[in-house]
C-alpha cells in the first residue's frame, strides 16, 4: 500500500512539473513575440506554483499533517484550503464562460461592430486580419448589413485602426457605403460606446454582432451589454494556439473585472 501511495505521489510531482513547465513556456515564449500583458504575468506566475508544488510536494504534503493537529493549524488551513477550492471554481466557470462565448452565433444581424486592433504601420496586425476576414465573411453572406469599423491611431500605427480595416474590406469587394469609422477609441470600452453613437447618429439598426477575436467575445458582449444593447451576437476571429493562454487568461480577470464594476 505504500509503495502504491509512493507511486501516485511521484506521478503527482511529475504531473505538476511537467504542466508547470510546459505552460511556463507558453506563457513566456510570446513575450519575445511582443505579446506582454497581466495573463503573461499571472500565467508565468501560476506556473512556477506548480512547478514549487511539484518539487516540493512531500515537504508541503509533510507541513500540513503536522500543523493539521492543531486547533490554530486546522482553522487555518481549513480557510486556505477553502479559499484555494473557492477560487478555483469561481475561474473554471469564468473561463468555461469565455470558452463557451467565443463561438459565431450571428445570423443576419443587422449592424455589425468591428472591434480594432494593432496595426504596424499601415498594414493590419496578424489578429486585425482575422477579425476584418471574420468580417469581410459575414458581410459577404450578409449583403444588408452595415458595419461600424471601430478603433483610434495609437502608436506605431501611420493610421487608425478603423481606416485599416476600411481599406482591407473595400479592396475585398465590400460595398463603401455600408461602412462606418469610428477612429477615435483606445481601448474596448471606447469601441462600443463611440460605435453606440455613430449607429444612433446614422439611425441604423440595433440588432447588433460584434466582431473580435475568440477570446475577447464575452467580455465584448458584457460591455455591449452595459452599454444598452440587447440580444447582442458574436462573431468570432480565430486566434493563434499559442496565443490563447495568455489571452484567455488575461480575459478571466477582464471578465471579472467588468462582472464586478457596474
Amino acid at each position: 500500500m505504500k509503495k502504491i501511495k509512493s507511486v501516485i505521489l511521484i506521478i503527482i510531482q511529475l504531473a505538476l512539473i511537467a504542466l508547470g513547465c510546459y505552460y511556463m513556456y507558453m506563457f513566456v515564449a510570446p513575450i519575445f513575440g511582443i505579446i506582454f500583458n497581466i495573463g503573461s504575468v499571472l500565467g508565468a506566475f501560476l506556473s512556477l506554483i506548480a512547478i514549487l508544488t511539484g518539487i516540493f510536494l512531500k515537504p508541503i504534503i509533510r507541513f500540513c499533517k503536522k500543523h493539521y493537529k492543531s486547533r490554530k493549524g486546522k482553522i487555518l488551513l481549513n480557510t486556505l484550503f477553502s479559499v484555494l477550492g473557492i477560487g478555483t471554481v469561481c475561474f473554471c466557470l469564468t473561463l468555461g464562460s469565455i470558452v463557451t462565448g467565443a463561438k459565431t452565433d450571428a445570423q443576419n444581424q443587422s449592424t455589425v461592430i468591428v472591434l480594432g486592433c494593432a496595426v504596424q504601420g499601415e498594414k493590419p496586425s496578424y489578429t486585425l486580419k482575422t477579425r476584418i476576414n471574420a468580417a469581410c465573411d459575414y458581410l459577404e453572406k450578409n449583403p444588408d448589413s452595415v458595419a461600424v469599423l471601430s478603433g483610434g491611431q495609437g502608436n506605431g500605427e501611420n493610421i487608425s485602426e478603423a481606416q485599416c480595416m476600411y481599406n482591407i474590406l473595400t479592396e475585398n469587394g465590400i460595398d463603401p457605403q455600408c461602412l462606418y469609422l469610428e477612429e477615435r477609441s483606445t481601448n474596448t470600452k471606447e469601441n462600443i460606446a463611440f460605435s453606440k453613437k455613430i449607429i444612433e447618429e446614422n439611425d441604423l439598426s440595433s440588432d447588433i454582432a460584434v466582431v473580435s477575436s475568440d477570446y475577447h467575445l464575452k467580455r465584448a458582449t458584457m460591455i455591449c451589454e452595459k452599454n444598452g444593447f440587447e440580444n447582442v451576437r458574436r462573431i468570432s476571429a480565430e486566434s493563434v494556439y499559442f496565443d490563447k493562454p495568455t489571452f484567455y487568461l488575461r480575459e478571466v480577470l477582464g471578465v471579472v473585472k467588468e462582472f464586478i464594476i457596474p
